[in-house]
């Protein structure tokens, strides 16, 4: 059983629940604006994966490639079904979220959601790789905050 929801299980345990972020989640002020908390973090890398930006958007995906190939980003630990349901609101619909295991900076391997673009949608990708400097950089974070239009997009409350 996949530990993926924070709700108890037939012995009374909570499950643990994490999210991996690589892309616009893995800033703070992004991260807060969409699920209105904050958890702890942990740096991770998932092996398998490669990040490009999505078109006509600067913004990224991740799809599977090759084993050889790591994408970097950032563990929210322990977040809850509502924070979680504000991500699914946010996020596009050509994503899937998946678990998938994540080497993360303290030594731990998790098993965390990530947002995927499966093989079906890979049109909805260009072949740029996407990097964090580089959306800092070309003004891509200030651009997406500014165009960011809050709960009003995703049907919840801010």
């Amino acid at each position: 059983m996949c530990c993926s929801w924070n709700s108890s299980n037939q012995n009374g345990i909570i499950l643990a629940m994490h999210v991996f972020t690589y892309g616009s989640l893995m800033f703070p002020e992004v991260w807060k604006t969409v699920v209105g908390r904050e958890f702890e973090t942990v740096e991770g890398t998932v092996a398998g994966y490669s990040v490009f930006r999505v078109r006509d958007a600067a913004f990224p995906g991740i799809t599977a490639t090759t084993e050889e190939c790591r994408v970097p980003g950032l563990v929210y630990l322990n977040v809850d079904d509502s924070s979680l349901a504000r991500l699914d609101r946010f996020e596009d619909d050509f994503y899937d979220r998946l678990s998938l295991p994540i080497d993360c900076k303290d030594g731990q391997r998790r098993a965390a959601n990530a947002y995927v673009v499966p093989a079906r949608n890979h049109h909805v990708l260009t072949s740029e790789n996407w990097t964090a400097a580089a959306f800092v950089s070309s003004g891509g974070l200030a651009d997406f905050i500014a165009r960011f239009q809050g709960f009003s997009r995703l049907g919840g409350e801010a």
